[in-house]
């Protein structure tokens, strides 16, 4: 069951977006994340170390360049990033963008053969509508190995009831509906941070 979060706590990310807090930079690339949810990320992988991280929702490669960049202490050999926009995004050895809608089979399985059979975590931030992110949880659970991370961003669409979210639900609608089912993911502790989009969205694959 989600548990509350305060007026004061949902006060104060309001007054961090209102701020444009989310709208960052990573050596010069555009990153649409706070900056305390880019720690707890950084922060989760490097107790996690995953092999491969795939991220879906790419937009301009920011924080997929942000992963790269810690790739040496988060032990990551690979991050495969997915997005259904085309857009221009910064080169590394170690990010390979694939261009596609991430429900879609040949999406799917490009992803998977990319991936292989190493350590990977993964992270949601691409189409917030909890039918897309239940999909996206149904399609890709099985990259997440034991011990590994499962971060689902912009649950605040839920919690601070967004009005274009009311129907569908967002993010944290699947997950809570999947969680249901899967009770081998727990939320991790000491992660998640008290200025968030991400409320319950740091999870760990027993």
């Amino acid at each position: 069951m989600r548990q509350k979060v305060s007026w004061l706590r949902k006060l104060a990310v309001k007054a961090a977006i209102k701020r444009r807090e989310d709208s960052q930079e990573f050596a010069g690339v555009r990153l649409r994340k706070l900056p305390g949810d880019c720690f707890a990320m950084l922060k989760l992988l490097h107790i996690c170390k995953p092999q491969v991280l795939v991220e879906m929702g790419s937009q301009y490669g920011g924080s997929a360049l942000m992963f790269a960049s810690w790739a040496e202490h988060l032990g990551l050999e690979q991050i495969i990033s997915v997005d259904i926009a085309d857009l221009p995004r910064p080169q590394h050895p170690l990010i390979t963008f694939v261009v596609g809608d991430s429900s879609l089979p040949e999406t799917v399985a490009k992803v998977f053969s990319l991936a292989g059979k190493r350590r990977g975590s993964l992270v949601l931030d691409s189409n917030h509508h909890a039918p897309h992110v239940r999909k996206e949880l149904a399609l890709y659970q099985e990259l997440i190995s034991p011990g590994q991370a499962l971060i689902v961003e912009d649950t605040l669409v839920d919690v601070l009831h967004f009005k274009k979210f009311a129907q569908e639900g967002g993010p944290l609608r699947a997950l809570e509906e999947f969680l249901q089912e899967h009770p081998e993911f727990v939320r991790a502790e000491g992660i998640e941070p008290y200025v968030t989009t991400n409320f319950f969205g740091y999870l760990v694959r027993r």
